[in-house]
């Protein structure tokens, strides 16, 4: 009799053991499945203020605003340079982007150099990249507008 009543008390543990684990291990899969969708909805709203910037910087940039490099449709070369020469957190400022950007053109040169982008490149590791492609006209050409904007 004893031994029976020792055996039923085992096994009283053992099921409870085996409760404590499946409690735990719902606990995980909950706190897994939340961090899941939070960190997915970050990178989204990440990715789409980085397109919002990308798009409002060329279209300022390629626009005939003062600080834009345009003049009657096309490149203005000039208007370039100037852009070229500010600081890159007035090239910022100017935009009112946060994050760091660069563009490049087909042909660009700068000062009569051949120059391969205007701005931050990106040198360090990224989360993110946007890019954006438009159509311009430089050295009476039609040429591709490429502004890479990432954080």
């Amino acid at each position: 009799m004893h031994r029976r009543l020792l055996e039923n008390k085992r096994a009283q543990v053992w099921s409870l053991d085996l409760l404590v684990a499946g409690i735990i291990f719902l606990i995980g899969i909950v706190v897994l499945y939340n961090y899941a969708i939070n960190y997915s909805s970050q990178s989204k709203s990440n990715l789409d203020e980085l397109f919002y910037e990308g798009n409002l910087a060329s279209e300022l940039i390629l626009s005939e605003e003062d600080f834009g490099i345009l003049s009657e449709g096309v490149v203005n070369q000039s208007k370039l340079e100037t852009f070229y020469n500010l600081n890159n957190s007035e090239k910022k400022n100017i935009l009112g982007v946060r994050h760091n950007f660069y563009f490049n053109m087909t042909g660009l040169e700068i000062l009569g150099n051949s120059t391969d982008y205007v701005g931050i490149m990106n040198s360090s590791k990224i989360d993110s990249l946007v890019q954006i492609t438009r159509l311009t006209i430089y050295k009476n050409k039609p040429t591709k507008f490429q502004l890479f904007v990432w954080a």
